[in-house]
């Protein structure tokens, strides 16, 4: 029987959200600009043309996961040989500020935008759609923001979740 299931259920449902090569969420600013993203690869559109850039900012969040699939990895090994458990609590770090992002997307399009002539009527989004116009000198235009999770981002906030049983069964631990 294992000591902490809690824990290892844990490690090895991290190590395979992290492994999926899935987008986690999809930002479309009314069709001009489409950013499918997770914490592991980015794909951008610019009036519905992929951009390059997405290549490089895609490569560095590879780096991220396979350093990520190392460490879990890693502590999946030393738990089942049980010399130590590892409280790694990236997942829920991950799932919880993709909850925060749209916070940042609201205030660059109010502020940033704004300091350069660019207004809009954009009231904070996290989930959903929204009709937003946008002015800039003579120009009016009016797009739909669509800012939606993929299910695969909520199995994986539901497994980060786990973090708080496995942290409970391990806390009188000594690392």
């Amino acid at each position: 029987m294992i000591k902490y299931p809690f824990t290892l259920i844990y490690l090895i449902s991290s190590l395979i959200i992290i492994v999926l090569p899935f987008y986690w969420w999809t930002y479309n600013f009314g069709g001009l600009v489409v950013i499918e993203t997770s914490p592991f690869q980015m794909s951008i559109y610019f009036l519905g043309t992929f951009l390059k850039i997405s290549y490089v900012i895609s490569a560095a969040l590879e780096a991220f996961r396979i350093f990520l699939i190392i460490v879990i990895s890693r502590d999946i090994y030393l738990f089942l040989k049980g010399k130590i458990i590892i409280r790694n609590r990236i997942l829920l770090m991950l799932t919880i500020s993709y909850l925060v992002y749209p916070l940042v997307i609201y205030v660059v399009i109010t502020y940033l935008m704004s300091s350069h002539g660019i207004y809009s009527n954009y009231s904070f989004l996290e989930i959903g759609k929204e009709l937003v116009s946008v002015k800039y000198e003579n120009v009016n235009l009016l797009l739909t923001f669509t800012f939606y999770p993929q299910i695969i981002y909520w199995i994986a906030l539901a497994i980060s979740f786990l973090f708080i049983p496995s942290y409970l069964e391990t806390r009188k631990l000594k690392k």
